[in-house]
């Protein structure tokens, strides 16, 4: 190949990176709002992530036992890169996995709140905090969506594929998840009869968000099938295990360690981290241009 062929080529190759990191332009609103539910976030961590027994002081509701506390604490904890990375990333494309998973969660919060109104500290600032954290997203994410989507560039490139056997993990892992999820809210009794500590129907349904948010996320990724667009989403599947050992065993005494739904709920987080920390190897620099 003559110099003048390699040149061209290098041209090419390099215009080509250029457009592949174009993209869509993460309109200011959303950014913004990305920027308050890094506050939402950081509020519930403090909340219930570090101090789990306080929940009737300073959280919405009271939570019992306090290892449940300290569970949907360690979600917070895991969630927190789901809206941080989002905030400094450039690009709609690099996000918009996140989106729909997250208006989904927010939903299945506030539908339980409203299922559960009683059990609120209604007028307590904690309470305001969690109505407005769940009531606003829904309406705000879906529309961003939608309107990111209009714009959005179609991507065809398959030299980013995410591999068929990753691909076929990630769609089974996340139906088994949105299944759970779906008897954790809709009939919370039957997990409430198997669960490793003592469930109410509250809890159960403020856990099958957290179920349903992860399980949706990995399904998102089947569909998208890229991973350098799945890669910012990665390290809520890495965290969610250790954060949950974590507070598992800081309040270990609450814990049935010796019933199979515990290890069977540890054995699909493993997975789910094994597939996080696969496809967070690659360009982060590309992910957040």
């Amino acid at each position: 190949m003559g110099f003048t062929r390699r040149w061209d080529l290098f041209l090419s190759n390099k215009k080509a990176g250029i457009m592949n990191r174009q993209g869509t332009p993460i309109a200011l609103p959303l950014r913004i709002w990305l920027g308050v539910e890094i506050l939402f976030g950081i509020g519930a961590v403090l909340a219930i992530g570090l101090a789990p027994a306080e929940s009737k002081t300073n959280f919405a509701w009271t939570i019992n036992p306090v290892v449940m506390a300290a569970v949907l604490g360690a979600f917070y904890m895991s969630s927190a890169p789901l809206f941080i990375l989002p905030f400094f990333s450039k690009r709609w494309e690099m996000i918009r996995i996140m989106i729909l998973p997250t208006a989904l969660f927010s939903t299945i919060q506030l539908v339980a709140t409203f299922l559960h109104w009683d059990k609120f500290s209604i007028g307590s600032t904690p309470f305001y905090v969690w109505f407005a954290s769940y009531l606003l997203p829904p309406p705000i994410f879906i529309a961003a969506y939608l309107w990111h989507q209009r714009k959005a560039k179609n991507e065809n490139s398959k030299t980013d594929d995410i591999p068929t056997w990753l691909r076929w993990i990630l769609l089974i892992v996340g139906i088994i998840f949105v299944l759970i999820a779906f008897i954790a809210f809709f009939l919370p009794n039957i997990l409430i009869s198997i669960f490793p500590w003592q469930l109410t129907p509250l809890t159960s349904r403020s856990l099958s968000g957290w179920i349903a948010i992860v399980g949706v996320l990995m399904l998102s990724m089947y569909r998208e099938n890229h991973r350098t667009r799945s890669r910012l989403a990665t390290p809520m599947l890495i965290l969610i295990l250790p954060t949950l050992l974590l507070q598992l065993t800081r309040f270990s005494n609450e814990v049935n360690w010796a019933n199979l739904t515990l290890w069977f709920g540890l054995i699909l987080f493993a997975v789910v981290m094994f597939c996080g920390i696969y496809l967070a190897v690659g360009s982060w620099k590309d992910a957040m241009s």
